[in-house]
């Protein structure tokens, strides 16, 4: 049997970036993609969405990474996420959000899938939320809350699924995704 080529070796231990995410429904990302387009600089890279698991490098090949989140979601039912006022990260982070309602469901989903994946939490609080905008100036904030409130009421929707993705040419794709029990 000839051994592998160099290359084959090197590809399957290169590590890799993946997130876990929820995408927002259609009719939900329509409603918030002019906001995004306006002023998120990352509004093509990904659809609307909610993530679960932060951006992360592992050297685990895809399908054992995928057969340890598919594991996890197993029995996890479909979650009902309600979003609803508008919040930021400022001054931690240059972030407006339309902001998720407490969620044991999603919560717990989040610890479950770090601890399985074997990454550590990278927020102790997670606050799940849809970005908006981005890289806002400090003094601005308040100006694009106030612009982006009047159109991002409470909305909710059921998540049925969650997705692994992970970059390509500048874009984020899903690579796999894990449909949730429909209870």
């Amino acid at each position: 049997m000839d051994s592998p080529a160099p290359f084959e070796h090197t590809d399957r231990t290169r590590a890799q970036t993946y997130a876990v995410v929820i995408y927002l429904p259609p009719h939900l990302d329509e409603l918030v993609a002019p906001h995004r387009e306006r002023y998120d600089p990352d509004c093509t890279a990904i659809p609307s969405h909610i993530t679960v698991v932060f951006p992360m490098r592992t050297a685990r090949p895809l399908e054992e990474l995928a057969r340890s989140i598919a594991s996890q979601v197993a029995g996890v039912n479909s979650i009902k996420i309600e979003l609803s006022s508008i919040g930021d990260f400022y001054p931690v982070a240059p972030i407006i959000y339309w902001g998720v309602k407490p969620n044991p469901a999603l919560s717990a989903l989040y610890m479950t899938l770090h601890a399985h994946i074997d990454i550590p939490i990278p927020y102790k609080q997670y606050i799940p939320h849809v970005t908006v905008a981005k890289e806002i100036s400090p003094h601005r904030i308040m100006l694009v809350k106030e612009r982006i409130v009047p159109y991002l009421p409470d909305e909710s929707f059921m998540a049925e699924a969650v997705d692994l993705v992970s970059p390509v040419a500048g874009h984020w794709v899903s690579v796999r995704t894990f449909p949730l029990n429909r209870g």
